[in-house]
């Protein structure tokens, strides 16, 4: 009964598998940080392409208006 007792107040050394899932933890973590980079990203090319659509149509336009 004693060694329960002092177990309990002892920090315990990490098992292999919860070792391999705190760092699994951490790589997700950061896999979060770098999914949010990515949306953002995915985000501000989707303004860019929308306003290079807006762009060349504005140039096709003026391009029809010049030929008429």
């Amino acid at each position: 009964m004693m060694e329960s007792s002092e177990t309990s107040t002892s920090p315990q050394a990490l098992t292999y598998t919860e070792m391999m899932n705190e760092g699994r933890q951490k790589r997700e973590n950061s896999s979060e940080g770098s999914e949010q980079g990515l949306k953002q990203r995915v985000e501000e090319l989707e303004r860019k392409v929308e306003h290079l659509q807006k762009a060349v149509q504005r140039q096709i336009r003026l391009g029809r208006n010049t030929e008429e």
